[in-house]
């Protein structure tokens, strides 16, 4: 199977495995560390202030115990957070293009140990790291390159998909509630809606970046990859 089918492969996995809960939780922290390591360098970047800590909890949620005066300051760290895991999934299908599969383990690896000893301070997120880096070594310490491979892009497509998905709930939490929701709407005093579908567009057209312009793929060719998992999939079955 090539490269752009298990890329396709993967992101659908990445979307099916949001759904079920026992794993929705333990891989959407990882999207939810880099957010909050973004506001926690944001904040570090601007000399806003203080105790720059981060929380991750069982929910998948996670709090940084950093406080910011400056409302203006809120809006842009917040926004930055949502943007960075976009601009993160751009540069990781960037290196999935050119195979440096490698890469994107070393990185993912190196922002966890650095997360852990800097950052991350309460005992559930710091097992959580732990538990991530282990699983990210022992390909490497096999040298196990298939797996390398499937790890990398699994994890490049769950970062793309947690960003698309977190725009949605925002448009979703904002028709349920029909009022302001989320950090970025009560901070902006904007409807959660219209934060919803910014956000959410940002996403599509980071997604349509990565496809066009980063693995130059077509309409056509898209099709000719579905058409291949789907017949790799009907031998799998029967």
């Amino acid at each position: 199977m090539s490269t752009t089918s298990l890329i396709l492969l993967y992101l659908a996995a990445a979307l099916a495995i949001s759904r079920l809960p026992m794993f929705r939780v333990y891989f959407s922290l990882c999207n939810t560390l880099i957010e909050k390591i973004i506001h926690v360098l944001a904040i570090v970047v601007t000399r806003e202030g203080k105790s720059n800590k981060i929380k991750l909890y069982k929910n998948g949620s996670g709090e940084t115990t950093s406080i910011v005066h400056s409302k203006i300051q809120k809006v842009m760290i917040v926004y930055i957070g949502y943007t960075s895991t976009l601009l993160l999934a751009m540069g990781l299908f960037y290196l999935l293009s050119f195979n440096k599969f490698h890469f994107i383990i070393y990185f993912f690896i190196g922002l966890l140990v650095i997360s852990i000893l800097l950052w991350i301070r309460n005992p559930f997120g710091v097992l959580w790291a732990l538990s991530f880096v282990i699983l990210l070594a022992l390909p490497l310490y096999f040298r196990n390159e298939l797996a390398i491979m499937h790890i990398s892009i699994f994890l490049s497509s769950l970062i793309l998909i947690q960003a698309i998905i977190n725009a949605i709930q925002v448009i979703r939490q904002s028709f349920k509630t029909g009022e302001k929701s989320g950090a970025l709407a009560k901070i902006a005093r904007i409807p959660a809606v219209i934060c919803g579908i910014a956000l959410l567009g940002q996403s599509l057209y980071a997604t349509y970046f990565i496809f066009i312009k980063v693995l130059n793929l077509k309409l056509a060719m898209i099709r000719f990859e579905l058409l291949e998992i789907i017949q790799i999939m009907e031998k799998f079955i029967t």
